[in-house]
């Protein structure tokens, strides 16, 4: 059986569309798993110490060993704004020389930071701001707050980006003589919240 020259044609036409159709239907499988290379899911976590009658240094807020872990995971996406709001509440009670005693109220800080734990294994550059501290719903005066990544020089946080308000010890990011640890006193809780754009 012959086919006419303007059935072979119209074969022809009709092969070179399905090609189309299907090299069309590709291109959104690569633009999802670019989107996705470009988003990462990171934790954000709070270490605090604060003072109270008798003691100078309660870990209420640490890495889930020395201290309950008050942590969040957000995810971010490369050059998009992404909003972090994170609780320190008041534990029921302390320690003093052994003997476990109602906490009324955290008197100041010893020790206030935020990591974002490992970003810096995804990200090349990370940068915080919108930064606001509220003790009981009031907000607190940070005169300052230092970032960056201050533990270079340690394996496990190397790659971590921090925020430091209150870091009695620090000898990195430490900004005691600049804001005062009063200022982080709190009955109930502390929120810190800020916005991160990672890069």
């Amino acid at each position: 059986m012959r086919i006419s020259k303007v059935a072979k044609k119209s074969m022809a036409v009709a092969m070179a569309m399905a090609v189309a159709v299907g090299s069309v239907a590709v291109a959104p499988t690569k633009d999802a798993s670019a989107a996705k290379a470009k988003s990462k899911k990171v934790n954000a976590r709070v270490f605090f110490a604060g003072n109270a009658k008798g003691a100078d240094c309660i870990w209420i807020a640490g890495d889930g060993k020395s201290a309950k872990a008050v942590s969040k995971n957000v995810t971010l996406k490369k050059g998009k704004k992404t909003k972090v709001t994170l609780t320190v509440k008041k534990p029921a009670k302390y320690k003093v020389g052994g003997k476990n005693k109602k906490l009324k109220k955290v008197a100041g800080a010893t020790v206030c930071t935020v990591d974002l734990v490992n970003v810096l294994k995804s990200f090349k550059k990370v940068k915080c701001s919108g930064i606001t501290v509220k003790a009981d719903g009031k907000k607190v005066k940070v005169k300052k707050v230092y970032q960056g990544a201050f533990e270079k020089n340690k394996p496990a946080s190397k790659n971590n980006w921090r925020l430091s308000f209150y870091n009695k010890w620090g000898n990195q990011g430490d900004n005691s003589k600049t804001n005062n640890a009063k200022a982080f006193a709190f009955k109930k809780n502390l929120t810190i919240s800020f916005t991160v754009v990672a890069k």
